[in-house]
């Protein structure tokens, strides 16, 4: 009995930290020659990598990891038709940063999610 209750208190504790992560909504524009290409928003965990594909030449990958403080640092991946561009910024909470290299442009907004 004493083995069903404790194999029962680890899988409730380990169910429960899956939701213990931290969780980032992430808001992005992505311009090439200042032109808007796309605005994708993710909703992440924490170190987890997240990614999303629009047609056959935009792919979009990142990884926020929180820092000290108010600050997350966002590991990126954009391709754009052949092109393609690894930007790492580290941002604070609520404030949008941006990265131009060559005729791509990234804009990206991080907001921490509450947990209920």
């Amino acid at each position: 009995m004493k083995t069903k209750r404790y194999l029962l208190l680890v899988s409730l504790l380990a169910s429960l930290s899956c939701f213990a992560a931290d969780t980032f909504q992430v808001s992005s524009s992505v311009f090439k020659g200042g032109e808007l290409l796309e605005s994708p928003v993710m909703v992440v965990q924490a170190d987890k990598r997240a990614y999303m594909t629009i047609g056959d030449d935009f792919h979009y990958e990142l990884t926020v990891s929180p820092k000290q403080g108010e600050t997350v640092e966002v590991s990126t991946k954009i391709k754009v038709g052949e092109n393609s561009i690894n930007p790492s910024l580290t941002l604070i909470y609520d404030r949008e940063a941006s990265v131009e290299i060559d005729q791509t442009k990234l804009m990206v907004l991080v907001s921490k999610l509450e947990r209920k």
